[in-house]
């Protein structure tokens, strides 16, 4: 049996070996895990600095795949927010893309995975800046299915696997990445008038847990053997 997680990588798949025994599965969440956030828990200084303004935020690796260009106009662009960076810088793209040129860009490094919820808990927009590009084009973010689960606003480039979701703000270039970042503040400061958009939010983190990404693959790997008994 083989996996894939993404269209793209599913389609490669079949051009090779066909569809048999050829299962679907995007990636998932640990539902649960992002619904519990320690409201007593200690931010170091330099973490709760940042919050004077409407944070927008990316965790994950910095990387060739991450579009620097893009944040770097956000930041420009607008002033009046905090962008926020967490994680590990994969290769040296994020040293010489330059962002610490930039008054309002923050990169504080890696979190423990079990206190990530108690920082992202705490930003306004969740975003996804990558490039498009085969290798984006070909990926399920599980970072996605996270910023659901947080109840986070969330604003992603054109990538494949992210314009399947309702609840995620597609930009096709960089003035609409803007756009919709203002437009996803506004959401995350007045959600009594956005109720409709976090039930979404959630609908959509519910429907893509571990536990309904594995139950579907069982279900199929059933299927596959009842036809070979």
């Amino acid at each position: 049996y083989v996996v894939v997680t993404a269209d793209n990588l599913e389609k490669d798949i079949i051009e090779k070996r066909g569809k048999e025994n050829l299962i679907f599965s995007s990636n998932g969440v640990d539902y649960n895990f992002f619904q519990t956030i320690d409201k007593d828990y200690k931010f170091e200084s330099e973490f709760t600095k940042v919050l004077n303004k409407p944070c927008i935020c990316y965790y994950g690796a910095l990387a060739s795949w991450f579009d620097y260009e893009l944040v770097k106009y956000l930041a420009l662009k607008r002033p009046e927010y905090n962008i926020v960076l967490l994680g590990i810088k994969y290769d040296d793209s994020f040293d010489k893309a330059g962002l610490n040129k930039y008054s309002n860009i923050y990169f504080l490094g890696s979190k423990d995975y079990n206190v990530l919820p108690n920082y992202a808990s705490n930003f306004n927009v969740c975003t996804i800046p990558f490039l498009i590009n085969n290798i984006t084009q070909a990926t399920s973010p599980l970072k996605l299915f996270e910023y659901m689960a947080l109840g986070k606003p969330i604003v992603t480039t054109a990538m494949k696997e992210c314009k399947k979701y309702e609840s995620v703000f597609i930009a096709n270039n960089k003035d609409e990445f803007v756009k919709l970042v203002d437009n996803a503040i506004k959401i995350s400061q007045d959600p009594n008038n956005h109720k409709d958009y976090f039930s979404l939010l959630n609908k959509e983190a519910l429907e893509n847990t571990w536990e309904a990404k594995s139950l579907a693959i069982i279900n199929l790997l059933k299927k596959y053997e009842s036809k070979n008994t």
